[in-house]
């Protein structure tokens, strides 16, 4: 397994808009000029609770140009859709994979969190204060970017405990 240079981050992009239909020949042919690792197997397709296709997937591949090259896809069209593309890495893609599906665990016992809708300007020390009073395990807020660098409005924080 090939590791990213922070620390196990990885080459990983989010995929949203694809078809519901969509097999991973189809996501290896929409990035065929990108080194997808592994292949069909580092497509990694979102289901819901109900275990539909999200229309969304995260895509591991071999290195960070292989991942610029991916970003270029942002907004191209696959049938009738238009896909968008984002920087991710592997502790986004372990945590949604792990908290979607029809066989996800109950999520409210791990000590993670998912906060959607932050400015976009929000940094970690302002996540810290807004949870000031609560222990976040070291390296424990993720911030997901976007191909540009901009954040997306989520984060991914890790408490110490459940409580």
């Amino acid at each position: 397994m090939m590791l990213g240079t922070e620390g196990g981050e990885g080459f990983v992009v989010k995929v949203r808009g694809l078809p519901w239909s969509c097999s991973a020949d189809e996501v290896q042919r929409f990035f065929s000029d990108c080194k997808i690792q592994n292949g069909a197997q580092g497509i990694r397709f979102i289901y819901t609770r109900e275990g539909r296709p999200s229309g969304e997937a995260f895509v591991e591949l071999e290195s960070e140009d292989e991942v610029k090259l991916a970003l270029k896809k942002d907004r191209e069209t696959m049938g009738h859709r238009y896909v968008e593309v984002f920087k991710s890495n592997n502790v986004e893609m372990d945590w949604v994979l792990k908290h979607t599906g029809p066989n996800s665990p109950d999520t409210a016992n791990d000590g993670f969190v998912r906060l959607r809708g932050l400015p976009f300007g929000c940094s970690k020390e302002e996540i810290v204060q807004f949870f000031s009073g609560l222990e976040i395990v070291p390296n424990g807020i993720t911030l997901p970017v976007d191909f540009q660098g901009r954040s997306t409005g989520e984060a991914f924080v890790q408490f110490a405990s459940q409580e």
